[in-house]
């Protein structure tokens, strides 16, 4: 439970990874979302549980937000049950917010498991447009974005201070209706080149998104394996003329 109280310091956001399948010193898409004391894993691929566990024990853990049901954001979700399900000692049931039928999924997974039922562990909830979560003072909005699957945008507000992250998604109008006055936008960019229709962005039009949202930083994840990071930094100021970097596994920002 996450105490609610006067919201100060900075939303901390730490890329646990971004890469589309598990490497060595890089897990899948996996993200630390912390405000106010509250620790929100934001996407859980391949590897990311691991990885989570070098910042926070799993019982410090308040909540997870996931994206959309692709391997490289949902992996490690049925490794999550086994976490709690064979704990040594009675986890608290947390929030599990996912694109509708994310338990059923889970469940068809484990179904040999003594008791295979994501209610029995998890507090099971259905992600919609515009529904609001909030975990102590930290509130975070989910928008439905364009991709090959029911997949969600999120945007973080704790006190004045707003992030936003886009998830999987194709250029749409909720990108930049999620990230307005957001001071750090991370964005995905696996398009190598810009397609009509896309399910993904080009570093041109993250550039985009930023630059109609009026964000003060750009921050660039979940790079195409054939697209340096100079290249994409070099597309996405063509587009947006403020702070851009690329995400690495371990990075941590400050909005």
């Amino acid at each position: 439970m996450v105490k609610r109280g006067k919201p100060e310091g900075p939303i901390r956001w730490t890329t646990l990874g971004n890469a589309p399948y598990p490497r060595p010193d890089d897990p899948c898409s996996g993200f630390l979302l912390q405000a106010g004391g509250a620790n929100v894993l934001v996407d859980i691929g391949g590897g990311v549980l691991g990885s989570l566990q070098r910042y926070i024990r799993l019982e410090d853990l308040h909540a997870v937000w996931i994206s959309h049901l692709h391997a490289d954001h949902f992996a490690d979700m049925p490794l999550l049950y086994y976490a709690f399900a064979f704990a040594p000692k009675k986890m608290r049931k947390i929030p599990i917010l996912g694109p509708v039928g994310w338990a059923a999924r889970v469940e068809a997974f484990v179904r040999s498991s003594v008791d295979h039922h994501m209610s029995s562990y998890f507090q099971v909830v259905e992600l919609k447009d515009r529904g609001i979560a909030e975990i102590g003072d930290l509130r975070i909005q989910a928008r439905a974005v364009e991709h090959a699957v029911p997949a969600f945008g999120l945007a973080a507000r704790y006190g004045e201070r707003r992030l936003a992250y886009t998830g999987d998604s194709g250029p749409c109008d909720n990108l930049v209706t999620l990230a307005k006055d957001a001071r750090v936008l991370v964005a995905e960019c696996f398009a190598t080149e810009i397609e009509i229709p896309s399910v993904h962005l080009s570093p041109e039009d993250a550039g985009l998104v930023a630059a109609h949202a009026a964000v003060s930083r750009l921050v660039l994840t979940h790079l195409s394996p054939g697209l340096s990071e100079e290249e994409a930094i070099e597309r996405a100021a063509i587009t947006y003329d403020g702070a851009i970097e690329v995400a690495h596994a371990g990075t941590m920002i400050e909005a």
